[in-house]
């Protein structure tokens, strides 16, 4: 296999992030890491936008090509791995990228609103006015900066929070049915599947909600292997870098 410069432009607390991160811990590939400080809105700086122009995490350079989705990230890391985590199988392949696809449509939205609101909220308040303001007006999007403006100033938006609870119970039903035939999510074996739907467990354990996974046995088995893999540890990173504001680990 020829050797690739592979550099990650992510940030330690992003779900996407993580779950490329565990693609490359899982595949053995070395990486440079280029962190995109979030909390200091270093993806709305002009060079970060000339990589991502949505201002959005995880962006990897491939030999001088941008990649952004991390799905498709994924899939480009694991073809230079010969398929280890996307088997040639039709079949398994299907259920691969239904998978992947429900944490893109599914999961990754419904982990925003509490994430923003008792992880993110909390820290940009500690940042002035002003810095919040000349931060948005850099933003590509008008709509999403004058969104957010407006966000960051509201108190926590409770019902949104219990709304995003009502989305993960519904995901760990889905995983509990599946995890009946196999004991991962795709079939016998562990896939970019698990990868995506790891990043999951990682943002349940950081908004102190992994106690939602107890009344799903299977999904808890499951969880406790893929907490246990040595990629798991590997893309949570250094814990300095991402705090948890509502939990003291």
């Amino acid at each position: 296999m020829r050797k690739r410069q592979l550099e990650l432009f992510h940030e330690w607390g992003s779900i996407q992030s993580f779950k490329v991160r565990l693609c490359l811990a899982e595949l053995s590939l070395s990486w440079v890491s280029r962190r995109i400080d979030l909390s200091r809105f270093e993806n709305l700086d002009a060079g970060y936008l000339a990589i991502h122009p949505q201002g959005l995490v995880p962006a990897l350079r491939i030999d001088g090509e941008i990649v952004t989705e991390s799905s498709q990230i994924n899939e480009r890391l694991d073809a230079f791995a010969a398929g280890a985590l996307l088997p040639d199988d039709a079949a398994v392949r299907r259920r691969v990228r239904d998978w992947t696809n429900f944490e893109d449509t599914v999961v990754h939205p419904a982990v925003r609103p509490p994430t923003f609101n008792l992880i993110l909220k909390p820290r940009l308040r500690q940042l002035s006015p002003g810095e919040v303001t000349a931060a948005m007006d850099r933003h590509p999007v008008a709509a999403r900066a004058d969104a957010y403006r407006q966000a960051v100033a509201a108190p926590i938006d409770g019902a949104t929070v219990f709304a995003s609870i009502a989305v993960f119970r519904s995901v760990l039903a889905r995983m509990e049915n599946h995890l009946l035939h196999a004991p991962w999510l795709a079939g016998d074996h562990f896939t970019l599947a698990d990868v995506a739907m790891a990043a999951f467990v990682d943002r349940l354990d950081r908004l102190a909600m992994e106690a939602l996974i107890a009344p799903f046995p299977r999904v808890a088995d499951w969880a406790d292997r893929v907490r246990q893999r040595p990629s798991f540890s590997a893309a949570k990173g250094p814990q300095a870098e991402r705090p948890d504001p509502l939990v003291n680990r």
